[in-house]
């Protein structure tokens, strides 16, 4: 498990991007559903050592103006997720201090 992870969503303009962006950033098993069911199921899983004990969640408003309805079903997951694992930390950032975006690779 990291220590911290930094994700960036402001590069994020639809939901399959959304959703090969975190499967890849938290090395989601390759049966992931490709939903915030499925985040959800991988990001409690014991099995799944994902997430990080801290996480930094950059281009939050971006993505709430691209996709609002993910927006506000990831923002819930991570900040339930908060809740059941209160050892765990989800920081999240409306604008994208990093710069980090997106990188996919060709595979």
């Amino acid at each position: 498990m990291n220590e911290e992870l930094l994700i960036d969503m402001s590069g994020i303009m639809d939901e399959e991007t959304f959703h090969e962006y975190v499967a890849k950033k938290l090395n989601f098993p390759g049966y992931y559903g490709f939903n915030l069911d499925a985040f959800w199921d991988c990001i409690t899983d014991d099995d799944q050592l994902a997430m990080p004990r801290k996480l930094k969640v950059e281009g939050m408003a971006a993505l709430k103006s691209f996709l609002p309805e993910v927006h506000h079903g990831f923002v819930k997951c991570l900040k339930d997720y908060e809740n059941e694992f209160p050892e765990r930390q989800v920081i999240f950032y409306q604008d994208s201090p990093s710069g980090e975006g997106i990188e996919f690779e060709d595979e």
